[in-house]
């Protein structure tokens, strides 16, 4: 699925529903709602990932910034850990 479709999806839906919701059955607009918030949320992919440690210093925002540049599809989380190193518990 294309980012612009991704984007999309939720908006037409979003649309749709609303239409429906005042013009026919509000039921069915309803779970045409939840089913847009089904696919903004699922559709997409995770940006912040999953933090496992505490990074051993202070991360500069600058830093991982370059990083995700340099390294198209990683999340923050990978972002933090390859800059600040992870710190052992």
């Amino acid at each position: 699925m294309t980012n612009w479709l991704r984007a999309l999806a939720p908006l037409a839906l979003t649309a749709i529903a609303l239409v429906v919701f005042f013009t026919a059955d509000r039921t069915v607009g309803m779970l045409t709602i939840v089913a847009a918030l089904a696919s903004a949320f699922l559709a997409g992919k995770s940006i912040l990932g999953r933090p496992s440690r505490r990074p051993e210093r202070d991360i500069d925002p600058a830093e991982v910034r370059a990083y995700r540049e340099a390294h198209p599809g990683s999340t923050i989380s990978d972002a933090v850990s390859a800059v600040g190193g992870t710190a052992r518990p």
